[in-house]
């Protein structure tokens, strides 16, 4: 082999080390930066188990909380009656003017059941919100998925506010299972 082939090979040699080189030290930076991402990943979920189980106490109170006044519910149309009489009466003595009402499907899973009402009321801006303070306390377990407010071009005074309202009630197996539920 002559001088000149040696350094040829011998540069070859040397560019495929480096090469080589490159494509392993870039597979490892992929598996340093895989392992990382893993790592936090992991800090981020020990951190919120910690967290959850600082909290263990309020959640034991808010179930205890929930079982003891949180309605059951022994008949859908029955839930659907009270919640509809309940919110006109409400209404009425807001000074609120209910155009329409209209009751939806109960939808139930394993921990609840929900019954819904849809009401169309008039009155002025400020009678609607205080009803909507009064009508969604907490002991209530009233929510309101829908609202839409608009102004009412006969009276401009006033508007027109159409507002679904669900109710959520315990039904009887879930009462049962959240009672033996572990504390």
């Amino acid at each position: 082999m002559k001088a000149s082939e040696r350094r040829l090979l011998l540069i070859l040699s040397v560019l495929a080390a480096l090469c080589g080189g490159a494509i392993l030290s870039q597979r490892l930076l992929r598996l340093q930066h895989a392992i990382e991402r893993r790592e936090q990943m992991l800090e981020l979920q020990q951190m919120e188990g910690r967290a959850m189980l600082t909290e263990t106490e309020l959640w034991k109170q808010r179930l205890v909380w929930l079982q003891s006044t949180q309605p059951a519910m022994t008949s859908e149309n029955q839930a659907s009656e009270e919640l509809l009489e309940a919110l006109l009466a409400s209404a009425a003595s807001h000074s609120l003017l209910v155009q329409k009402k209209q009751l939806h499907e109960p939808v139930s899973n394993a921990f609840r059941r929900e019954v819904g009402v849809t009401l169309t009321v008039k009155g002025a801006l400020p009678s609607v919100f205080r009803w909507l303070h009064t009508v969604l306390s907490p002991e209530s377990f009233c929510a309101v998925p829908q609202m839409k407010v608009v102004p009412d071009s006969a009276d401009p005074t006033k508007v027109i506010a159409t507002i679904h309202f669900s109710r959520l009630h315990a039904p009887a197996t879930a009462t049962n299972s959240l009672q033996e539920a572990p504390k």
